[in-house]
């Protein structure tokens, strides 16, 4: 699956005024079973692919400190093609839920905020 088309959401090294910034962190105590004291993890990036077979995915990266390296990875997940039959706003709702999204605090306004969004999804 080639991807045609990304809708970036959100860079965590964005510069304030950039369609992809966000004053807010996007980040969380890290929890392996118990919150790690200290320790954080965060959003890198979000977006949205459009795939060259006309499917779509939510990407969100995530990373962690841990120590002389940043670990964790890229989290992918496809769009059910059904949810395109529902309304935006609904469409919304159910799309923030994958990738993690709202674990590291993104929200539909915060997806409602980026003009063209509508358009890349087909509304």
């Amino acid at each position: 699956m080639i991807t045609k088309e990304k809708f970036m959401i959100y860079r965590r090294d964005a510069k304030k005024g950039s369609p992809t910034y966000s004053p807010k962190s996007h980040s969380k105590p890290h929890y392996e079973g118990h919150y790690v004291e200290g320790m954080e993890e965060w959003a890198s990036w979000y977006c949205f692919n459009k795939n060259s077979d006309g499917t779509y995915e939510a990407e969100l990266d995530e990373a962690l400190d841990e120590g002389s390296h940043y670990g964790g990875g890229t989290i992918t997940v496809g769009i059910p093609q059904d949810w395109f039959n529902l309304t935006y706003d609904e469409f919304l709702h159910r799309v923030i839920t994958l990738a993690s999204a709202t674990h590291y605090g993104f929200t539909v306004d915060d997806l409602k905020a980026h003009a063209g969004l509508h358009e890349f999804f087909g509304f």
